[in-house]
């Protein structure tokens, strides 16, 4: 399953990066408005960094996340899966994720394809800026 994931991440990628070079090509809607997070932790290893977050993200409510880094050989690249809960009034919101990240410069870049336990589907782009402890989300509506 992780491996089909990461397939899917890898062709919405190609395809987005396409988009704007083809007239006919695919477009996302943003689900809603990009987010930032508070970094609770980044726990880094050998084989695997750790990286946990928290925020407050509009319709999924307070948003607890956990990205899983598996390094390249290079450690400039690999895979990413992880999970996020999200607490409203109305309940618990839980979602799994998996994707590629990639460094450029300080930041590393993760693009993950998220499955949502209602039935939904994200394209999220997550930007962690370890020179200055920030983390972006933007969320893309797949389904």
């Amino acid at each position: 399953m992780k491996r089909v994931l990461i397939l899917i991440t890898m062709l919405f990628a190609a395809q987005i990066t396409q988009a704007g070079h083809h007239e006919n090509g695919m477009t996302l809607s943003k689900r809603q408005p990009d987010t930032s997070m508070t970094i609770t932790s980044v726990n880094l290893g050998q084989d695997q960094t750790v990286i946990t977050a928290t925020g407050d993200m509009g319709a999924y409510g307070k948003v607890y996340l956990t990205y899983n880094l598996a390094h390249n050989s290079d450690r400039k690249g690999g895979s990413v899966t992880g999970q996020g809960r999200g607490a409203t009034a109305e309940g618990i919101a839980a979602g799994v994720f998996a994707g590629h990240w990639y460094l450029e410069g300080s930041k590393v870049i993760m693009r993950n394809v998220v499955q949502i336990d209602d039935g939904t589907q994200n394209l999220d782009v997550i930007t962690f800026d370890a020179a200055k402890s920030t983390l972006a989300v933007e969320v893309y509506i797949l389904k």
